[in-house]
């Protein structure tokens, strides 16, 4: 029995013809290796054409960049109609928040919020109205939109309303395309949302694709498309979801590489002709990532992909040299498809990575033309090649122990594997390592995932019984979903489980509990020899043409920003001043308070509108004033909130409610909690009520309980305080029934979960004349600089980071071995392990990191000073609930505001408030001020006041 491999490149398209035999690994018998096509068909077949012959074919396995391809260059993409199911939560963000204008235009045809969606426990935030959804529908119709994406809150735990509004399509029209969220990902509702958005646009081309594919192929094979992760899809799912094949070229390649090198466990090198791909295997499978993958034009999602790092260096890289300084420049630009035209080894006058390859001996056969180059330039470009390989190989290892390192891609001719590289043990290329990728595809299996939440109760109440049995039946469905997706039953494994507590959930028995199954392909499923045999359908006629020029992507440029200041000094925040401050709030939720993406985008689309303005005074602008301030902030579990977005009004209407409790009016707003997601809640309530925001808030970073703000660690009224949910309903308490912010905390904590664990809080306002001494000034200024800091320094975002923050770098080069996590009391308790030289950190955290302490018992940090972990590679802030084995990362240590230091203080933000006691260590604050952006910028700057 032979099958076939094909990879369809942006430069070539490359296919194998492999034997399988029983009990015996598969062996490549054929390779083929053509350029692209401009119609992509002509190019692969022709590459089949080369290798097939009379062979007898179970199955084609295709790896395409075709889909993605469609959406880069905005061609072949149709009209989307969004239906959010979600009754009155989520309205805040809007689908297809962020995206590029051009891109946006192009999809979205209709979209609408709707009644239903599910809590996450699963009752429903409200029934589903079939006659408002038939409206929609119909509407769309009318519109000539032909693709539907049906998106409801928590549908991956609870997908029958999805599947009723499916229904109803249907109903309607019987020639539609449907996308149902459930479908394509697990939680985190706008990332789902926007990767069904994208595959419901390509649904169109996507049949019209597959059918041609299946009238020029041999009609009696099966033919398959590999996905993001590494496993296969039939023709008729490629047809429902072209969203999984958008980045399956490295994963190909990584999967091949194991198989053709027998190493199951190492690093694979990917050179092709314009990039190099460095991604990690594991048990002969890529590592996988599936946080902040963004596929195209900075759109997040949330489906796994490879988890590797991209870097400009190929076989057409251009070399740029300066004969006079005797100096060259590797890159970033390429020759890409035009090599066999522009290469001195084809004749041409430039010169190519391939180029240099041939003048130092490291490769044969390839061109016309001799190749002879001085040899300052062969060393340098060699020596470039050898530190970015090496540096990058450190980047991507999960431990200091030397791994095997596999080369493939034709491009990977640069890399002499007769060198020595620092922490590798063996250096491979193995047969037919030009051809990895099409090896890898026809060597992809079938998957199967879940993400739900649901109750495991701790091993203490029962032994462990319930839990296991929880999971034991999760396991034999994901087995049974693998089963049903095409898999051999005999073959199905295990491949991911994690069990995330919720955070902030009293119970403590709520997890997230994510699942995938893996398979090799059951090809007894497809009755072949019931199908007619077409193998005259092969189109003799094949095109030349290069592939289309591929649309770069669009980046606003956030260097350089300068904050703005009207006439009397306020500070008027723009869309940059919102990139920079929500990565603060990041940084400054020491791995806890929920992630400030989905905020970001709520101000974003607020400043969009033009009906809102952002402004923003220091607290001493009202130090003389008796009029009232209200800190506002949300409540609720961050993994919850990340799937039940907002409705927008949760926090306003608690502030009017108090208003109109105290018959009053509410004179500014600042943010309850800077760190994470609350950061910047303050600017969007002000904005709303048109009123000032005020610059500070009252943590200094994030902490789990009401109780820890300054003005009740002051000992300032708990009362009056305001909670709404996110159905409007509000609840108000005053100082008859609430004494002291434990209470608070406690009342609020049980309302909150009762309502779904995600309402809006408005705190006991406060007089002008309290406002320095009962928030911390300056913390929307001290986020800012932290964002000023990421974006303006490309190279050492890390350092200047840490140096905005008037911090410290614990760790520059950490990697995570472990990650421990329980419940207790309703948070997120555990451990994070980091391996760092020779010895381990151990991050102590309970939603928030608290302890920096090394294996040998020395405290290196602790609350309330601020920890943080960063990614390496971005230094994106790294939360506490999606921390996991193998991520690369630095540790921070910014000081804690000096309110927060203080003996009264520590009783509350101290390690002895959550229950640590290290009788050896003495907390030592380090007493540094918060700069604001008036000192920096107004009161030294006075041309930019206008």
């Amino acid at each position: 029995m032979h099958i076939v491999g094909v990879d369809v490149g942006g430069t070539n398209t490359d296919a194998v013809l492999l034997r399988i035999e029983s009990n015996e690994s598969p062996k490549v018998v054929a390779t083929a290796k053509t350029v692209t096509s401009s119609d992509v068909f002509s190019g692969m077949l022709h590459a089949l054409q080369q290798i097939i012959n009379d062979k007898e074919i179970a199955a084609i396995m295709i790896g395409t960049t075709h889909f993605i391809n469609a959406l880069i260059q905005r061609r072949g993409l149709a009209k989307v109609c969004t239906l959010r199911i979600c009754g009155p939560t989520t309205h805040a963000v809007s689908p297809m928040s962020n995206w590029p204008t051009d891109l946006k235009e192009t999809i979205d045809g209709l979209t609408a919020f709707v009644s239903g969606g599910y809590f996450f426990d699963g009752s429903e935030i409200s029934p589903l109205d079939e006659e408002e959804i038939r409206s929609v529908i119909r509407r769309a119709l009318a519109l000539d939109i032909c693709s539907f994406c049906v998106c409801g809150v928590f549908s991956p735990c609870r997908n029958d309303q999805e599947k009723r509004v499916a229904e109803i399509i249907r109903e309607e029209s019987t020639t539609v395309y449907i996308t149902l969220s459930h479908e394509i990902a697990g939680l985190g509702l706008s990332e789902r949302e926007n990767a069904s958005i994208l595959n419901a646009c390509l649904r169109p081309l996507a049949k019209q694709t597959i059918e041609a594919l299946q009238e020029a192929l041999p009609g009696d094979v099966p033919c398959f498309l590999t996905r993001n992760d590494g496993t296969l899809l039939s023709s008729e799912d490629s047809s429902r979801w072209p969203v999984f094949t958008f980045a399956s070229g490295s994963t190909n390649s990584m999967i091949g590489a194991a198989h053709l090198s027998g190493i199951k466990d190492g690093i694979v090198i990917d050179v092709g002709g314009t990039s190099i791909d460095i991604g990690v295997i594991v048990n002969g499978r890529p590592r996988q990532t599936i946080t902040n993958v963004r596929l195209i034009d900075d759109i997040r999602v949330n489906i796994p992909v490879a988890d590797v790092v991209s870097l400009p260096l190929g076989g057409g890289t251009i070399i740029h040299v300066n004969e006079k300084e005797q100096t060259v420049q590797v890159g970033p630009d390429s020759v890409a498809y035009r090599l066999d035209q522009e290469a001195l080894a084809f004749g041409g006058e430039t010169i190519t990575g391939t180029d240099i390859a041939l003048a130092a001996g490291l490769a044969t056969g390839i061109g016309h033309c001799s190749v002879k180059l001085s040899s300052f330039i062969v060393e340098q470009v060699l020596d470039y090649v050898k530190e970015l390989v090496t540096r990058n190989i450190e980047r991507m290892k999960t431990n200091i122990e030397p791994v095997p390192v596999i080369l493939c891609g034709g491009g990977s001719i640069l890399i002499d594997i007769n060198q020595s590289f620092p922490g590798v043990t063996q250096m491979v290329r193995t047969d037919h390592f030009a051809v990895c990728n099409a090896v890898g595809a026809a060597l992809c299996s079938i998957s199967a995932s879940m993400d739900l939440i649901v109750d495991l109760l701790p091993s203490s109440v029962d032994g462990g019984q319930q839990r296991k049995h929880v999971i034991d039946q999760l396991i034999v469905d994901v087995r049974q979903k693998c089963k049903e997706n095409g898999a051999r039953s005999n073959t199905i494994h295990l491949t991911d489980l994690e069990q995330i507590p919720l955070a902030y959930h009293p119970g403590g028995y709520k997890h997230r509990v994510q699942l995938t199954a893996m398979g090799q392909l059951d090809l007894d499923k497809f009755n072949r020899n019931a199908r007619e045999t077409h193998r005259e359908k092969f189109n003799p006629k094949i095109k030349k043409e290069p592939p289309s020029t591929i649309k770069p992507p669009i980046h606003i440029d956030l260097t350089k920003k300068r904050p703005t200041f009207d006439e009397n000094g306020v500070w008027c925040i723009d869309a940059i001043d919102i990139e920079y401050i929500a990565y603060g709030t990041g940084i400054l939720g020491s791995g806890g308070g929920g992630e400030s993406y989905h905020c970001k985008l709520w101000c974003l689309d607020l400043l969009r509108e033009g009906k809102y303005k952002m402004r923003v005074v220091p607290p001493s602008y009202f130090a003389a004033s008796s009029d009232l301030f209200v800190g506002v902030g949300f409540m609720g579990a961050p993994t919850v909130s990340h799937e039940l977005l907002p409705n927008g009004h949760e926090c306003l209407e608690a502030v009017n409610v108090l208003e109109k409790y105290l018959s009053t009016t509410i004179a500014g707003i600042f943010t309850g909690e800077i760190g994470g997601a609350n950061g910047m809640i303050g600017l969007l309530v002000a904005a709303k009520k048109d009123i000032f925001c005020i610059d500070g808030d009252s943590m200094g970073r994030a902490f789990p309980y009401l109780n820890q703000c300054l003005s009740f660690i002051h000992g300032l009224p708990a009362t009056p305080s305001c909670l709404c949910d996110v159905r409007g309903e509000t609840i108000i308490v005053a100082g008859e029934s609430i004494s002291s912010s434990q209470e608070l905390e406690e009342v609020f904590r049980k309302e909150c979960t009762k309502r779904g664990l995600c309402v809006g809080v408005a705190f006991p306002p406060i007089h002008g004349t309290q406002l320095e001494e009962n928030i911390l000034p300056y913390s929307l200024s001290r986020a800012w600089f932290l964002g000023e800091a990421k974006f303006n320094h490309r190279i050492d975002a890390i350092q200047a980071v840490a140096r905005a923050g008037q911090g410290r770098i614990l760790i520059s080069d950490g990697t995570v071995i472990n990650v421990e996590r329980h419940t207790s009391g309703g948070f997120a308790r555990g451990h994070v392990f980091i391996e760092t030289g020779d010895r381990t950190l151990i991050i102590d955290f309970q939603n928030e990191n608290l302890v920096a302490r090394y294996d040998n018992g020395d405290i290196a940090a602790s609350t309330p000073d601020l920890i943080t972990l960063v990614e390496e590679d971005t230094a994106e802030p790294v939360a506490t609930e999606i921390v996991k084995y193998g991520c690369r990362v630095s540790v921070l240590v910014l000081p804690a505001p000096e309110p927060m230091t203080t003996p009264q203080a520590l009783q509350y933000v101290g390690l002895r408030a959550f229950g640590f006691d290290f009788p050896n260590y003495a907390y030592t604050p380090s007493h540094v001020s918060i700069k604001s952006v008036w000192d920096v910028f107004y009161n030294r700057h006075d041309d930019n006041r206008k």
